[in-house]
């Protein structure tokens, strides 16, 4: 998780949820366009969404933290088909 993301987000999340607050008392207490309640869902649901996106990711570690002869090589194409061909039953 990017701290950085994850915290944009979560006060991304705040901000949207305090206007819907506002637009849920604007709806009770004087005339309220339904569209802007939708929008205002909408937005918070984009603002779950990437809150919980940004919960699941893992963390990433940046080259200077790792010891760089251990970091293996890419899997070329052919030897992960190579792979599947192994474990798939003939």
């Amino acid at each position: 998780m990017n701290k950085k993301t994850f915290t944009l987000a979560l006060v991304f999340l705040l901000v949207t949820i305090a206007w819907l607050g506002v637009n849920i008392y604007w709806a009770l207490n004087r005339q309220n366009n339904a569209f802007d309640m939708v929008v205002a869902l909408l937005f918070v649901a984009a603002g779950i969404g990437m809150v919980y996106n940004e919960c699941k990711k893992k963390k990433c570690r940046h080259l200077d933290e790792v010891n760089r002869h251990k970091i293996p090589s890419p899997v070329h194409a052919t030897d992960r088909f190579q792979a599947i061909l192994a474990v798939a039953p003939a």
